[in-house]
């Protein structure tokens, strides 16, 4: 099946569950009919057979439950469009090597001085007079956010003081709304999920769309997790939903 096709129906299975006619593009009706009575939800089931995967453990649906509390309750830039959803939980499977959990990047001290100096340090905003900013400022979240610069953004916006405690990234409610606010604003790498993200019918978006997180790299790989993701996401209502709002868990 193209990717077109594998969109489309994912799309029109979406919007016939929402009572929107299924055209196969999402566009401003259905993200306003969901966003009436609706939340998104995620099917196990399929993630299994389609990630082909015999089980998943209790972390990985704690993980998935937390990023689609953020997901459903953010309420800015239609943080809860399916495609978007897809494409944020392609890039948490990749960057917490398929845990959904938020993780600390991997290294030990040494590996991170390379973060101190030079055009790397200036462009993380690490201060070479501090010297271990490298490690401090590594990589956490499901997003991997590294660099002083990274922090302090996310302190302004959460009003969390992750510059002096940059362990509170790990904090998975914390963690899903670094995701979901980077990569709809552009916090990352000043481009945003909409920028390319459209209706999703071409290949070509889902690959270019890894320039919100981190430039190319994996990027087939990632939106090849999207477009499968995509076919995991479902609607339920908003009193059928089995999710506590406030953390993500399963109630």
């Amino acid at each position: 099946m193209s990717v077109k096709d594998s969109v489309k129906d994912s799309v029109k299975r979406l919007q016939s569950d929402i009572g929107v006619t299924p055209d196969g593009y999402w566009g401003g009706l259905s993200q306003e009919t969901l966003e009436g009575k609706y939340k998104l939800d995620f099917d196990f089931a399929k993630f299994k057979e389609l990630f082909k995967v015999k089980s998943i453990s209790q972390g990985f649906v704690d993980g998935v439950n937390g990023l689609f509390a953020a997901f459903n309750n953010y309420k800015e830039l239609d943080s809860n469009n399916p495609l978007y959803v897809a494409y944020m939980l392609a890039t948490a499977y990749h960057e917490t090597a398929f845990t959904m959990q938020a993780i600390t990047e991997y290294g030990g001290v040494r590996y991170f001085d390379k973060y101190d100096t030079g055009r790397l340090a200036e462009r993380l905003g690490n201060t070479p007079e501090a010297d271990g900013d490298g490690y401090k400022y590594r990589g956490r979240s499901h997003v991997m956010i590294t660099g002083y610069g990274n922090y302090k953004k996310f302190t302004d916006i959460l009003g969390i003081d992750l510059v002096n405690n940059p362990d509170l990234a790990l904090d998975p409610i914390v963690s899903a709304k670094i995701l979901t606010i980077g990569s709809l604003k552009g916090t990352f790498t000043t481009r945003r999920l909409s920028q390319y993200i459209k209706y999703g019918l071409e290949y070509s978006e889902w690959v270019n769309a890894r320039r919100v997180i981190n430039g190319v790299d994996d990027n087939k790989a990632i939106a090849n997790y999207a477009i499968n993701f995509l076919q995991c996401i479902k609607v339920v209502t908003v009193q059928d939903s089995n999710v506590c709002e406030c953390c993500g868990q399963s109630v």
